[in-house]
């Protein structure tokens, strides 16, 4: 048991003593133990067995490798660039520029030319042409409107067509003899009395349903009421028209039949 731990000893502190080997290195001097005692250099590089071969990785970064950005770097852009460029504009430029005339010199002349030219000796005289005005629009007034029905101004245009034919003027309208004429004719149409009757200003005519053709006939035929109508100084003229029943057979009682009575009226001035 003692030879075997004499044995044993040297060897476990030989192993626990032994320098690592770099393999990358190999002009280190490698130390080979040939006995217990001595230890002979030799600078052959020991190689491990392939079962032994240990790979050594560095475990640590190179403390060389910049950690930062270098210090050394611009921290803003160069203060020294060129400063001799021109920090102020030009100030020999005008400042102002002019807002109204000039107050002094000439006053300023126009290239267009304000006449015609002219030579020596003739003179050239301009016209204006006036500018024709609209003369205002001409209004007709109205014409009076004799507040006739159809059958009254049917016998108005007879007689006045007949007075035109005969050299006299247009007769006029005229509503308060329209209304006048009418009355007369009314009254007699009741009453059946002055039906043919004519004077200065006015001739009438009346029958059983006479139309206006009929009581122009009818004036036209007497001498008394033609003469009134075909007057020239009369110039204006309103005619009338009334109507009524007539019994043709009267009996104690009453009527067994009757008839309209129309009764023509025209009034001038």
């Amino acid at each position: 048991m003692a030879s075997v731990l004499l044995v044993i000893t040297p060897i476990s502190w030989i192993l626990l003593h032994q320098p690592q080997n770099d393999p990358a290195d190999a002009s280190v001097p490698m130390v080979t133990r040939t006995d217990d005692t001595y230890i002979t250099p030799s600078t052959k590089a020991a190689v491990a067995t392939p079962s032994a071969r240990v790979t050594v990785t560095p475990t640590a970064t190179p403390t060389a490798t910049p950690s930062a950005t270098p210090t050394n770097t611009p921290s803003a852009t160069p203060t020294n660039s060129p400063t001799d460029t021109p920090t102020d504009t030009p100030t020999d430029s005008p400042t102002k520029v002019p807002t109204g005339t000039p107050t002094s010199g000439p006053p300023p002349t126009s290239t267009k030319p304000t006449a015609h030219p002219t030579s020596p000796g003739r003179t050239i005289t301009t016209t204006t042409k006036p500018t024709p005005t609209t003369p205002p629009p001409t209004t007709t007034p109205p014409p009076v409107d004799g507040r006739m029905q159809p059958n009254e101004k049917q016998l108005f245009d007879l007689i006045d067509n007949a007075r035109v034919n005969n050299g006299c003027a247009s007769l006029k309208q005229d509503p308060s003899l329209t209304g006048g004429a009418r009355s007369t004719a009314d009254s007699r149409a009741t009453s059946g009395s002055g039906m043919n009757s004519s004077s200065d200003s006015q001739a009438g005519a009346g029958g059983d349903k006479m139309t206006a053709q009929q009581a122009y006939n009818k004036l036209m035929s007497s001498s008394s009421s033609s003469s009134t109508v075909l007057n020239c100084g009369l110039t204006t003229l309103g005619v009338g028209f009334g109507t009524a029943q007539r019994c043709t057979i009267p009996i104690i009682i009453g009527c067994l039949g009757s008839t309209d009575r129309n009764a023509w009226v025209a009034k001038f001035s």
